[in-house]
């Protein structure tokens, strides 16, 4: 007989206090726990302060990874029932706060959970629309319906298409949506509109390394090559180049990058850029590093098929014969990894608004 036998025979009374203070734990603790997973959610309803750099912190900084690569998360909360009509654009209240949140604990980011359906809720539900639903970039409708509603309450399993590539980001031209991974789990899954595919010509407003600006005209065809790629440079706020006006631009393929724009449509509409809302592109950039990978599928050919490919070069529009040169008052900021020496001095990207072009970068700045 072992000590503890020995002691619960000489003293009966420790026996029943010992089976009172484990079926008290067996109550508090669920409770406990659930406590602090609601103040977890709590926590990241809203965002955090800005940074100097990077603009406002990842809203998801605050709690675990988002992850939809299992079940396990589908219980994480549910949506109240039943949603007694369609939700959208204008839409206010608790309803709204619920869908959100909801959101924002799958992977999507409808930017803060503030009760007001504004068009950061509505490219989080287009990307959930054409992502989870499967409905086509033209045909998402920003309304959520009261089946919609409730079949949020059990997401489908996202699981990466690259399994095993770290932290990388996966961008589906046929869906016109981007996901970044963190070890096989979502970290942010968001709309995007790429390249139109069309020959373009533009006057634009470029900046210069010296802190001048150039008007220059130029053309050239709007393309988002598939292929394998990784994160190499990147800029600071604003950048005036050859091909778009950028917005914190992270580039993958010489001007190519993943950047902000206040434009981006449900269809295609950039010169080959992958744009992004400006309240995820805030702090894009700091969930990626140089050298991460980058997957673009293009629906026709497996990305490592066509391996890094290159976009198609911008050239000078023949018919522009007037070139200015203005002063500027700063130049913008910049983190560079030397690009392949043997690639042309220009490339392609996109412009903020679709009437107007200031913008990309060249393979010889940023």
């Amino acid at each position: 007989m072992n000590q503890a036998e020995t002691s619960i025979q000489r003293d009966p009374l420790m026996y029943t206090r010992r089976r009172l203070l484990v079926a008290t734990a067996a109550v508090l603790l669920p409770t406990v726990a659930y406590s602090q997973f609601r103040g977890r959610g709590a926590k990241s309803e809203s965002l955090p302060s800005a940074s100097v750099a990077l603009g406002p912190a990842d809203p998801f900084a605050s709690t675990a990874v988002p992850s939809t690569a299992s079940s396990s998360n589908a219980a994480a909360s549910s949506l109240p029932t039943p949603l007694e009509h369609d939700l959208g654009v204008g839409a206010n209240g608790a309803s709204v706060v619920a869908l959100q949140d909801r959101l924002r604990e799958i992977g999507f980011d409808p930017g803060p959970s503030d009760g007001s359906f504004g068009p950061a809720t509505e490219r989080a539900w287009w990307a959930y629309e054409k992502f989870i639903l499967h409905v086509a970039p033209d045909a998402a409708s920003g309304a959520i319906t009261p089946d919609a509603w409730m079949a949020m309450n059990n997401p489908k399993s996202i699981l990466p298409r690259r399994a095993g590539s770290g932290t990388h980001l996966e961008v589906l031209l046929p869906e016109q949506v981007a996901v970044l991974y963190v070890d096989d789990q979502v970290r942010l899954i968001t709309h995007v509109s790429t390249g139109t595919g069309e020959e373009w010509c533009d006057v634009v407003t470029v900046d210069n390394d010296d802190g001048t600006q150039t008007e220059q005209g130029v053309c050239g065809v709007a393309v988002t090559p598939g292929g394998v790629f990784h994160f190499e440079r990147r800029v600071v706020g604003w950048r005036n180049s050859k091909l778009g006006r950028l917005y914190n631009p992270v580039y993958f393929n010489y001007g190519i990058a993943v950047h902000g724009s206040s434009n981006v449509p449900r269809r295609p509409a950039s010169h080959g850029c992958v744009r992004i809302p400006m309240h995820i592109a805030e702090y894009f950039p700091s969930l990626v590093a140089d050298g991460d990978l980058v997957y673009v599928f293009d629906g026709v050919k497996e990305p490592e098929t066509y391996g890094a490919q290159l976009p198609v070069f911008d050239y000078s529009d023949p018919k522009f014969t007037t070139t200015t040169t203005t002063s500027q008052t700063t130049a913008p900021t910049t983190t560079t990894s030397q690009p392949p020496t043997t690639a042309p001095t220009t490339t392609h990207v996109h412009d903020e608004q679709p009437t107007t072009t200031t913008a990309a970068a060249t393979t010889t700045t940023a």
